[in-house]
């Protein structure tokens, strides 16, 4: 009866382990910090996010596709908030959608510039994210206005 107890005791805790070994590998909460400002580059392709955390040098930057033609905004819905984390090197962009829970999320480079590099990209006008394509598009303040950048990212309900 002992050996019995002994097994059953360690199949249930192999069990666990195996079952609730995803729910333990989950990634904390993670404080995620205020985005201050965005822009984008033609050159480099790339958007860059300015972050509000520590001495204000701190950015994340992600690559896009970038091109002259109007922002078809009117099946995307706008971004709310937007907020970037060093932890877990994603965005994470807020919906004004349903019942305002729905997010959009897109892996990012963290990085800390030392020195105060001049910068020639142009800032973001809008910002906007589509569930059915898993889009989001930025709106560039550049030339005539029809310059956008667009990138793939995850879209889902919280």
């Amino acid at each position: 009866m002992t050996l019995k107890k002994a097994l059953v005791a360690l199949l249930v805790g192999l069990s666990a382990l195996v079952f609730g070994g995803s729910a333990l590998a989950e990634p904390t909460t993670k404080d995620p910090v205020p985005v201050t400002g965005v822009w984008c580059d033609g050159d480099t392709y790339k958007c860059t996010a300015a972050l509000e955390f520590g001495d204000g040098r701190w950015f994340a930057d992600w690559n896009v596709d970038v091109y002259h033609g109007r922002a078809e905004t009117r099946d995307m819905v706008p971004v709310t908030r937007l907020r970037c984390d060093g932890d877990t090197y994603t965005c994470t962009a807020n919906l004004r959608f349903g019942d305002g829970r729905w997010v959009a999320r897109w892996s990012v480079d963290v990085y800390h510039d030392r020195a105060a590099v001049e910068r020639d990209p142009v800032p973001v006008t809008g910002m906007w994210c589509d569930g059915d394509t898993y889009t989001c598009t930025a709106a560039l303040d550049f030339g005539d206005g029809g310059w956008v950048a667009d990138w793939h990212a995850e879209v889902f309900h919280t």
